[in-house]
């Protein structure tokens, strides 16, 4: 598969499984993932050199106080989604909240482009912790064997 147009997603220490399992999706979906640690180098120069279209990092990680820091400094790097109307704010009120994720955005990402991106990272996210529930409600429901020796 060519990448050369793929949309390119910094992930900055976000590492939980849930995570994990959306960004396979999202990758499946023809976006370039680059995961990196959370104390990995300096930000900036990361930034600078892959480029990314959007960055995911953790809302609870001090890369996120030092990512904010670079790009209030540097007007070029991708910008935080935080000024958005109506459904998109509500929106990115639940990702950081709920799924502890803070997002980035390049000029190139259109606002539906981050509404989709967004409805799709809650919902899938939601959706494992309702089958994780489920599976253990199953699990705790069905009756055990027990060896009698």
């Amino acid at each position: 598969m060519d990448n050369t147009n793929a949309l390119r997603a910094l992930l900055i220490g976000v590492e939980s499984d849930g995570a994990k399992d959306l960004f396979q999706l999202l990758e499946s979906l023809g976006m370039v993932l680059i995961p990196r640690s959370a104390s990995e180098g300096s930000l900036y120069s990361l930034i600078e050199s892959l480029q990314p279209d959007l960055i995911f990092v953790d809302a609870n990680s001090p890369a996120r106080d030092t990512l904010e820091h670079a790009v209030s400094a540097h007007r070029d790097l991708p910008q935080p989604v935080v000024s958005a109307d109506g459904d998109l704010q509500i929106s990115l009120r639940r990702l950081a909240g709920d799924i502890g994720i803070s997002l980035y955005a390049g000029d190139g990402v259109t606002p539906a482009l981050l509404q989709a991106l967004i409805d799709l990272t809650i919902s899938h996210c939601h959706s494992i912790e309702v089958l994780r529930r489920e599976v253990a409600l199953a699990m705790m429901a069905q009756p055990r064997d027990v060896a009698v020796h």
